[in-house]
């Protein structure tokens, strides 16, 4: 056991993953995981493992993943979401793969430690609502659904008539596997979820609601461990969301507008 093990408790790296730690503190703990593998294996460890709780919900035994209370839930009742965790920043990655090379496990770095980081969904919006019930989605969740054409022309004809946008060209997008259409709400106002797989089986949604504000071009955000870009037209809100790698977000966003 290193003396770091006691040096730092489980409350300092959790506030430490939190960024509620006081500064020399955690200066202290930058310092320690430049040589302390062990240290970088601790903190992987209360790090949230937000994939694997999805997988081990397994919403494909369940259908779609029902729908989570908040986002029915009125302003006043949207809960505080909680400090970020799950990306590793760069300078941690040598101790957390020197940990995992000791026990067996390859960990891969989820953010390039060369760009710049995304701007954040403002919690409790309407993006960052949508985030927390994709990251639910897991490539199992759509992998057998099958689109019924009746049913999406049903689903995307009362889309039509709510928000006054006609989506039937979004089924046809040259990257992504379409899956299913159905409405969602959000606020009391309807919602538009159309799912998707990737070539490489990372789920994604096109998701469209009414929307205040003026119109905006496309803007990447993330929220939830997801990366998604959004736009504002006419009084409506777009959002293509999955996967964590804004170039192939970016890039798939500019195949779905060129279509609608």
């Amino acid at each position: 056991m290193s003396g770091h093990e006691t040096q730092f408790t489980d409350a300092d790296l959790t506030g430490y993953l939190d960024g509620a730690l006081d500064a020399e503190r955690a200066a202290a703990i930058d310092a320690a995981l430049e040589t302390d593998a062990d240290l970088g294996a601790r903190l992987m460890a209360l790090d949230i493992p937000l994939a694997d709780i999805g997988r081990a919900m397994d919403p494909a035994l369940l259908g779609a993943p029902a729908l989570p209370a908040h986002l029915l839930a009125a302003p006043e009742q949207q809960p505080t979401a909680p400090a970020k965790r799950g990306v590793i920043s760069s300078w941690l990655m040598p101790a957390a793969i020197a940990a995992s090379f000791a026990a067996g496990v390859w960990i891969t770095p989820i953010v390039r430690p060369d760009a710049p980081p995304l701007p954040v969904a403002a919690t409790g919006g309407w993006i960052d609502s949508i985030a927390s019930y994709q990251a639910l989605y897991v490539t199992e969740t759509l992998a057998d659904a099958m689109p019924n054409a009746a049913e999406t022309s049903a689903v995307l004809a009362q889309a039509q008539s709510a928000l006054g946008v006609a989506m039937a060209p979004a089924t046809d997008v040259a990257a992504l596997d379409f899956k299913r259409a159905q409405m969602l709400g959000f606020k009391g106002k309807p919602l538009l979820q159309m799912a998707y797989l990737s070539a490489d089986g990372t789920p994604f949604a096109l998701c469209v609601t009414a929307v205040s504000g003026e119109d905006r071009g496309a803007k990447t955000t993330q929220s939830h461990g997801l990366t998604g870009v959004s736009w504002v037209e006419n009084g409506v809100g777009y959002l293509l969301i999955g996967g964590t790698d804004a170039e192939v977000v970016e890039a798939l966003s500019a195949q779905v507008q060129a279509v609608i």
